[in-house]
């Protein structure tokens, strides 16, 4: 057995294999990059190795400085986790090569199945079924499009090296292939340092199944069940289920032999994932993933296994004692990942401090790295946690994660709480087969817009900042008489103060409001803003307590803060919606015409690529320059035709949300054209 393992990760996954470790008593250390110096997988594993600055490629992807970690702490062993370098064979010949064992594959594995068309292969010679498509993977544009066109369209392009949904495209349109091409070579290249790229056939309308294999290195492969995962949004998994819904038994069983059948003609050690792509009564192999997957606590759900346990046990080099005949598969699970990412924005990723965090512990399996006070940064993957729960069927799992859903609360971030609760209401996944494009078809009912909430923002961070001023102008004075000016005992007249009324600006939108406190009216605040008005009620804050709020003569709970002097934070706890507020006679008010043509970044991020120049005439729509946060690329278009004006950025800068990237000022022959068409 291994006396210590250095878990090369961060966040749940290295809780959730320190977990395991420590039940099979086995000593853990662990690594952190320097944005994570105060995360919760440092301070509860208690041992940790700094790699470097926060960048994954000069920390968690730094081979050199994670072997040297396992050198330092006295590691006989590695666990990668998922992600980084779990799938790396360089990674897997360097521990070797100082005589500490690599908790997965043997390198030659991780090459052959790291590699899509080298996997391709394999399964072909193995005789599982393959999506038609290119026979080997190209850096080279020219040879990728020739690959397109000799498949025709619709076609999918993948990152030979990828996984987790990056480096994909799906190719509709031959006028877009260029970008596509050169978006997922990219794309491929930031997360895997691999441009190179597949082509395949699209079919759309498939299911993603794919089965969990286990060997031992001496012959015997085992499967554990498989797994559904079909719920999925830009090629991301949302939703896992174990077992896959209501496959034909007979074709079940080719799939689980054929996964079986391809581990055993590599003779495959270590837990792998076989993905299938099911259309109709036909499968295609799809990939094979040779690592631990995120999605695998359902497995363990249906199975009773720990899969953590396995991994380390098939490490070690012994034979398999488990038996296909051992494995179970009882109920049904569901994994719901968490993001902190922003649905009403297409999903792009939220940064910020998580300021309330709480989580359905009591009555479902939680796996999360952070905590009330984290930081969600733009370095990593925004996953907030995954919530599993299990039942005797479907219909129960799904009853018990509506629950679960329900009793989570975050404030700080966006997140994708409210869409998963939606996803779990609609017919189509309730009590239908979903597909891989289920998800995209329910777009427009799962996420939709709040507008309530400019209106409530609004009212109640006009009320906030208000009361905040008159707490502090109590505090301020020598006795709580002198603090109760412009009022009289008994009097009915509204108390006036200095600046009464503010612009309050909530995304893109500015309102003014006008607030008046009222004695009589035991302390509701009287609030006209956008031209409506309204009554607030606010009870006692206490710092991470929820404030008890009357809008309207309704009243629920919410958490209020302030960043700063005129940033205020409202949220209901699943979503978090921020607002600017200003004395209306201290600030000069910008117009729309000052405004318009501002073309702002929607999130944190390094921009990759710029595409226009000072000077340069743009139609609306048109892609000025492409940023990436969080390894996903986002083209920021043109609001309007007209001259880019003030460009203020460059390729490779670093830009925060918000911050203006250009403007984009209407040219005369616009502006010509603008009045025809009005006229």
């Amino acid at each position: 057995m291994f006396k210590k393992i250095l878990i090369a990760n961060r966040g749940e996954i290295a809780l959730r294999i320190a977990r395991t470790c420590r039940g099979m008593g086995i000593a853990v250390a662990t690594v952190h990059s320097e944005a994570d110096a105060n995360a919760l997988h440092v301070r509860d594993i208690g041992e940790s190795v700094l790699l470097g600055p926060a960048p994954a490629r000069a920390s968690y992807l730094n081979i050199e400085r994670v072997v040297q970690a396992a050198l330092l702490v006295g590691a006989d062993a590695v666990h990668p986790g998922y992600g980084f370098l779990s799938e790396n064979a360089e990674f897997a010949e360097a521990l070797a090569g100082k005589g500490i064992a690599f908790i997965g594959p043997v390198p030659e594995a991780l090459r052959q199945f790291g590699d899509k068309s080298a996997a391709k292969t394999l399964a072909v010679a193995a005789g599982l079924p393959v999506i038609p498509g290119s026979n080997c993977a190209s850096a080279d544009p020219a040879t990728v499009r020739a690959m397109v066109e000799a498949i025709g369209l619709p076609a999918l392009l993948k990152a030979a090296a990828g996984g987790g949904g990056k480096g994909i495209r799906i190719v509709r349109d031959w006028g877009s292939l260029a970008d596509d091409i050169a978006g997922a070579m990219r794309e491929g290249l930031n997360a895997f340092g691999d441009a190179s790229l597949l082509v395949e056939k699209y079919l759309p309308g498939g299911r993603h199944v794919e089965v969990q294999i286990l060997g031992d290195g001496h012959g015997k492969v085992i499967h554990l069940w498989e797994r559904e995962c079909s719920l999925q949004r830009r090629y991301q998994k949302v939703v896992e289920e174990a077992p896959a819904l209501t496959l034909p038994a007979a074709m079940r069983q080719r799939m689980l032999d054929a996964a079986v059948g391809l581990g055993q003609h590599v003779n495959y050690r270590a837990l792998g994932t076989v993905e299938f792509l099911v259309t109709g009564d036909d499968f295609y192999f799809l990939e094979v993933n040779p690592r631990l997957q995120v999605e695998h606590p359902v497995t363990e759900a249906v199975t009773g296994l720990d899969l953590v346990a396995l991994q380390i046990q098939a490490a070690r080099g012994v034979a398999l004692a488990l038996a296909q005949a051992d494995v179970p598969c009882q109920g049904h699970a569901i994994e719901v990942r968490v993001y902190a990412e922003d649905a009403q924005a297409n999903f792009m990723p939220s940064t910020g401090v998580l300021h309330h965090l709480a989580l359905p512990h009591d009555f479902a399996r939680v796996e999360t790295g952070i905590e009330t006070g984290s930081v969600i940064t733009p370095h990593y993957d925004p996953m907030v946690a995954k919530l599993i729960v299990q039942g005797d069927d479907r219909q129960q799992a799904i009853s018990r994660m509506r629950h679960a859903l329900a009793a989570t609360r975050i404030v700080g971030v966006a997140n994708n709480l409210d869409f998963a609760e939606a996803l779990f209401q609609a017919s189509e996944v309730v009590t239908e087969v979903p597909t891989t494009t289920t998800i995209d078809t329910l777009l427009a009912r799962l996420v939709t817009p709040q507008p309530a909430w400019v209106r409530q923002v609004g009212a109640l961070a006009a009320a906030y900042v208000f009361q905040q001023s008159r707490s502090d102008s109590a505090q301020a004075a020598s006795s709580q008489w002198r603090g109760l000016t412009h009022w009289r005992l008994g009097a009915t007249q509204a108390y006036v103060p200095s600046y009464p009324q503010y612009e309050v600006q909530v995304n893109a939108i500015v309102l003014e409001a006008t607030v008046a406190y009222l004695i009589c009216r035991n302390g509701l605040f009287d609030i006209k803003i956008g031209g409506r008005n309204h009554t607030v009620g606010l009870g006692a804050s206490v710092a991470g307590q929820p404030c008890q709020v009357m809008l309207d003569g309704v009243g629920f709970s919410l958490w209020l803060g302030s960043d700063d002097g005129a940033k205020v934070w409202v949220s209901d706890g699943r979503q978090t919606c921020s607002a600017s507020v200003l004395p209306l006679l201290r600030h000069d008010k910008v117009t729309g015409a000052q405004t318009g043509g501002a073309v702002t970044a929607p999130l944190t991020g390094k921009v990759l690529e710029l595409r226009v120049a000072e000077g340069d005439s743009v139609e609306a729509g048109q892609v000025l320059l492409v940023l990436e946060s969080m390894k996903m690329e986002l083209r920021i278009t043109a609001p309007a035709a007209g001259v880019v004006k003030g460009l203020a950025t460059r390729p490779g800068a670093s830009v925060e949300r918000g911050a203006v990237l250009a403007r984009v000022e209407a040219s005369a022959l616009a502006s010509s054209q603008s009045t025809k068409e009005a006229t």
